[in-house]
């Protein structure tokens, strides 16, 4: 589901709900209303980080041109974005099958996803020069605060902490896309260091798209966008004494964005917008110990969002709704090593989150939406056990307690344990690593409470859960011929899934009943020879939906879970020839079912790119290209269809898109320029 409980009594609460309820209990991830460098990074097992298999993406090592947050981590194995229209616009991700309520997002140490928010749109990220994005598949770090059922993304943004340098992108394309990114670092007297970033974007959007409706194509329209970013990080050397240092650093980001909702192409809301603004505050303050360090953090965030729906009729819905989010935490932590050959990674953290409905314009007939608030408190620990050369053994735990309560009833408190184990082990040029252990989410406001319109609150539920287990391994050569491969394989077993049910007439109301299977494989594999490189990465699953079958006889074959693509394949060709660079790219899906009983299945596509680049020549540090997106300019997909008047299946056209009724452009060009006074940061 796209949003929490103020969101998503935003975004035309009745719909999102039905539409949301059939992929909760099921790990779907369909969202709700309106669908180089020289150097390669090394692919690498990360056993010994306690954190499990994760990738690490950068704008500056991608072989594409990174747009958004979403372009950025889309290539990663495990990874599948689902987008609902053109860059830029609304997206959310999955990890491994899992669904985008159940992936944490963090950034700058801050989690931006939790009670009132549980899952995040990506368009919504701002991205500057130096950021760098790591996804952990299925286990994260206890380090990082609470965990979840589906992963963890970590955005940091630029840093005071890097090399000196400024960075200046900016680019112009289809749809009226204008798009710019500044980073700034530099060091002061006194050895205070500076980072700043701005960025910001804009497109109408106003792309074709096949209207199955009238057989013809039309212009999807109020669809746009306009959004604005800046960042200040300052870092101030701090001398303890007795020879120990430490740094304190200041964090700040202000983000503001106006999204107009195009709907879908069935129920289109050529008025609707959505304005949001979003404000955080990290404060951190570091000691340097005689075997690691000490850290203590402090954090505050704001999300305020305006919903306008001018045309809007119905009672249930307001024409005019702004909510905020307000959430402050705090943590404490020591890492380093506490032996020889033991490391470990400690955290003690807490947070409070409130959501505060504004005004609702007019009053819904079932009254306001009332508050509600969520505290945590919890610790976890990290700990790497270097056995012998080149062999690692990983223990992470977590025990977080939760207290929930909704203005005007009663609070419910929930305590719950995570931990996993994995290892890790060196064999001449290939690592191996294995993990496996717990997992957890617990429900959200909507879940618990309801929005006092289509949804039924239900304060009642226990947190989803899951066991999961993943082994893999990676393997690299260097020289003229340099090769980076990694293989993994996964299992996911998840009980108490959350599910919306029909509660009465026209409600619906969460309830803990759904289970599911998830099986899988990914790979990633980075060549380079010669001027040629090679990157692909690919991710196969086998899901199975045994909610469907809680009530049906013994052998029931459990569907497929819907929205899971079995293949995901994203793949980039480039050749460097002097100072220029030539690439082609591929991205197929397919697999995907459309439905909860699997019998609807999208028709697999693949979208074609191409692009270039060249360092100009006596101009140092300048960069000119192009990407063309969709270049056979894809725009439609035939599918089998339901059964017709003569009990046959009835072929229908439709337009692409990761969501039915939510479409995807067609062919698109963006053109780009990059100055950077001095090499980035690595």
């Amino acid at each position: 589901m796209p949003c929490g409980r103020g969101r998503q009594s935003l975004l035309f609460v009745v719909v999102v709900a039905v539409s949301a309820t059939r992929e909760s209990a099921s790990f779907a991830d369909e969202p709700a209303v309106p669908a180089t460098t020289d150097e390669l990074e090394e692919v690498r097992v990360h056993g010994s980080s306690a954190g499990g298999f994760s990738s690490r993406a950068t704008i500056e090592d991608s072989p594409r041109e990174v747009t958004d947050l979403a372009s950025l981590v889309e290539p990663l194995p495990g990874v599948h974005v689902r987008r609902l229209g053109a860059e830029d616009s609304f997206a959310t991700m999955s990890i491994r099958g899992s669904s985008s309520n159940e992936v944490v997002i963090i950034l700058a140490g801050v989690p931006l996803t939790g009670g009132a928010d549980p899952s995040l749109d990506l368009g919504t990220l701002p991205l500057w020069p130096g950021a760098h994005a790591r996804v952990y598949r299925t286990f994260a770090p206890a380090a990082l605060g609470p965990g979840s059922l589906g992963g963890t993304l970590a955005l940091d943004p630029p840093t005071a902490g890097g090399a000196a340098h400024t960075e200046e992108w900016g680019a112009v394309g289809s749809f009226g896309a204008a798009r710019l990114r500044i980073g700034d670092v530099r060091e002061m007297d006194g050895g205070l260091r500076v980072a700043t970033a701005l960025s910001a974007s804009r497109a109408d959007d106003d792309f074709s798209y096949y209207d199955p409706t009238h057989g013809a194509f039309a212009t999807r329209q109020n669809n746009g966008h306009a959004a604005a970013n800046g960042l200040l990080s300052v870092a101030l050397p701090v001398p303890w004494g007795g020879g120990a240092e430490g740094t304190f650093t200041v964090t700040t980001l202000l983000q503001a964005r106006h999204q107009e909702l195009a709907g879908n192409i069935l129920s289109p809301t050529p008025f609707s917008t959505l304005d949001s603004n979003r404000e955080l505050l990290v404060l951190e303050l570091t000691r340097g110990a005689e075997r690691g360090s000490w850290y203590l953090r402090g954090w505050g965030r704001r999300d305020d969002l305006e919903l306008s729906n001018p045309l809007l009729a119905a009672a249930t819905q307001p024409r005019h709704t702004d909510d905020g989010i307000l959430a402050l935490g705090g943590a404490l932590g020591w890492r380093g090593r506490i032996a020889h050959d033991v490391h470990l990674d400690a955290r003690l953290d807490s947070t409070g989150e409130r959501y505060a409905p504004g005004t609702y314009v007019p009053v819904p007939s079932t009254g306001q939406p009332a508050g509600a608030t969520r505290g945590s408190a919890g610790g976890g620990a990290d700990l790497g056990w270097d056995v012998s050369r080149g062999s690692t053994v990983t223990a992470s735990g977590r025990l977080d307690a939760l207290s929930d309560q909704s203005d005007g009833s009663p609070s419910r408190g929930e305590v719950h344990p995570t931990a996993h184990l994995g290892g890790e082990t060196s064999l001449g040029p290939a690592t191996f690593a294995a993990h496996g252990g717990a997992l957890a989410r617990p429900p959200s406001f909507l879940e618990l409470y309801g929005n006092q319109g289509a949804v039924v609150g239900n304060a009642k539920l226990q947190s989803e859960s899951a066991w999961s287990v993943d082994a893999g391994g990676h393997v690299g050569t260097r020289g003229p011929i340099r090769v980076d491969a990694e293989l993994a394989g996964f299992a996911t077993w998840a009980q108490n899934l959350i599910l919306f049910v029909a509660y009465g007439a026209q409600n619906v109301v969460a309830t803990n009943i759904g289970k599911a299977r998830i099986f899988g494989a990914e790979a990633d594999v980075r060549a380079q020879v010669y001027g040629l490189e090679l990157r692909a990465a690919y991710t196969a699953l086998l899901t199975f939906n045994d909610a469907e079958c809680v009530n049906a006889p013994p052998g029931c074959t459990a569907p497929p879970l819907p929205g899971r693509p079995a293949n995901d394949v994203v793949a980039d060709v480039s050749y460097k020839l002097g100072p220029a660079t030539f690439r082609y790219g591929v991205d197929v899906v397919s697999g995907i079912r459309a439905d909860e009983a699997g019998t609807t299945e999208v028709p697999a596509r693949a979208l074609h790119s191409v692009g270039a680049h060249l360092d100009v020549p006596g101009v140092r540090g300048l960069r000119v290209g192009f990407d063309v997106r969709n270049l056979f300019d894809l725009r439609t997909v035939t599918y089998a269809g339901v059964l017709g008047a003569n009990g046959q299946p009835t072929a229908s056209t439709e337009p692409i898109g990761d969501l039915y009724a939510y479409p995807l452009p067609g062919r698109s060009v963006l053109f780009t320029a990059r100055w950077v006074s001095a090499p980035p940061p690595p």
